[in-house]
């Protein structure tokens, strides 16, 4: 697991260091150096091109560009914005280039040679705001280029928010020094930093300051899977209802039943429309599947301890009596409640009705359904991902995985970014899949939090295997159902 910052609080404790009579000019060596390395190591090209800002972040552009020369490449280095005064830092570095006739105009980036490697070094985490047109222009040209390596943050790219500012570097490859941005696993930021590698420049900030969030992947949590005693047997592995599948929309419903089923929960049982149940039965005859015509007056089970309510429920007055069954069960409900969407479209307009409830809530919204909860745009949700989460947390006093690439699962004192999955899992479904697999785990003894930090990395995890073996288009989300399974089980093998 690897703790992420906001880019404040790496500039505080950097300035911290400095104080105690650190030099930040060999910290920047270092950090050029570091650069340096990785670069000639992981590209084949021999001719670079540096683009460099006035502040800090420009200065180990300089000092990396000079690196290469002295190493025998063929670098050129363009003073990205002259017209702003340069850093203390930068300028000395500006100054060594310029003796050394590395410095040239961005012209030279006008011709899109081959085997030339741009080095991004415009603005790291200073940028606060729009791009100029000027820096824009340099930018899209900058994308023409096979091989970009970004230091520290793309340029155009914000470090707390990964939200892009209008135009931004898309780097293969990135490097991040002291602290990990926040915004490298969010929004644009995510997708336009390539593959990642991170140096702390021999610093520990991770264990001396507090971070916003923890980025994570499958590896982390493999652990928590649960594990049976060879005496268990049925009772053990929890009881897990499934509410849902309105009037076309049984599939949604019989696919979370099923991945609960498949992710080891000892009893799984399906109320739904009652058209429904001859289909769920000939997928899944192990699913008790029940056929509810009438939610006025039906009767719970006690002994269940994870209900899932939402997938495949609608506006209508069937859903909607579906999900007040379970509201109005829950003070004598003794589990887990995950509402996911339809239950959160009710929840959106009728968001006092869990007031009086005492039982875990977990939620699982997409952006859309986020947005509805927060009473704001899917703009807004997606502009401040880690915000909205936090906001979603403090509102409905639940348990939070907001979905999206970079799915964030946050509580009351915790909050974590998934690395894993991909576009592959953009498909109608999937997310019906997920939140069947949260209600397995947590009748099986999982922690709402645990349950859903397994979930969204296994989910993501099998994605990507599909992606592997079939390529990343035409995934149908019953599809992971196997796959889940397979990576769940793997520590077994």
């Amino acid at each position: 697991m690897k703790p992420l910052f906001l880019s404040d609080e790496v500039k505080l404790y950097e300035a911290e260091y400095f104080h105690q009579g650190n030099s930040d000019k060999q910290l920047m060596l270092k950090a050029a150096k570091v650069a340096t390395n990785f670069i000639a190591k992981n590209t084949s090209y021999k001719k670079f091109i540096c683009v460099c800002g006035p502040g800090n972040n420009g200065g180990d552009g300089y000092y990396i560009g000079i690196n290469l020369s002295k190493m025998g490449f063929d670098v050129k280095i363009i003073d990205a914005i002259k017209n702003k005064e340069k850093s203390l830092l930068c300028k000395n570095a500006f100054n060594i280039a310029f003796n050394a006739n590395l410095i040239h105009e961005p012209s030279v980036l006008d011709n899109n040679q081959k085997n030339v490697a741009i080095i991004d070094a415009i603005f790291g985490t200073s940028l606060k705001g729009s791009v100029s047109p000027s820096i824009s222009m340099l930018i899209n040209k900058m994308n023409n280029f096979d091989e970009i390596f970004s230091i520290d943050l793309p340029s155009g790219i914000d470090p707390d928010l990964g939200i892009s500012y209008g135009t931004h570097v898309n780097a293969k490859k990135t490097i991040s020094f002291v602290g990990r941005k926040v915004g490298l696993s969010l929004n644009e930021g995510k997708i336009s930093s390539g593959k990642l590698y991170f140096d702390n420049l021999d610093l520990d900030m991770q264990t001396q300051s507090k971070a916003l969030a923890i980025s994570y992947n499958f590896e982390d949590v493999k652990d928590l899977t649960p594990r049976r005693l060879n005496d268990s047997h049925k009772g053990n592995h929890g009881k897990t209802v499934i509410f849902g599948g309105d009037i076309k929309m049984g599939g949604a419903a019989i696919m979370a039943a099923e991945m609960s089923l498949k992710s080891g929960s000892g009893l799984v049982s399906l109320i739904t429309q009652p058209l429904h149940v001859k289909a769920s039965l000939i997928r899944n005859p192990e699913i008790m599947t029940i056929g509810c015509e009438r939610p006025n007056g039906f009767k719970l089970d006690p002994d269940n301890n994870t209900f899932v309510c939402g997938p495949g429920l609608t506006d209508s007055n069937w859903s909607k009596g579906i999900i007040e069954l379970l509201i109005n069960y829950s003070a004598k409900i003794n589990g887990s409640i995950i509402l996911d969407a339809g239950a959160l479209r009710y929840l959106a307009k009728n968001n006092n009705c869990l007031e009086n409830n005492d039982s875990p809530i977990i939620l699982t919204p997409h952006p859309g359904e986020a947005a509805d909860l927060l009473n704001t745009s899917i703009k807004e949700v997606q502009q401040d991902r880690v915000n909205s989460a936090k906001k979603l947390v403090e509102m409905y006093s639940a348990t939070v995985a907001l979905k999206g690439y970079g799915t964030i699962i946050a509580n009351k004192e915790e909050l974590y970014i998934c690395e894993e999955g991909g576009p592959e899992l953009a498909t109608g479904g999937t997310g019906d899949i997920l939140v069947g697999l949260i209600g397995g785990l947590i009748s099986q003894g999982l922690s709402s939090l645990n349950a859903c930090l397994l979930a969204v990395a296994a989910h993501g995890k099998a994605g990507s295997q599909f992606k592997l073996e079939n390529g990343m288009n035409g995934l149908a989300a019953s599809e992971l159902i196997p796959y889940i399974r397979k990576t769940l089980n793997k520590k077994d093998d």
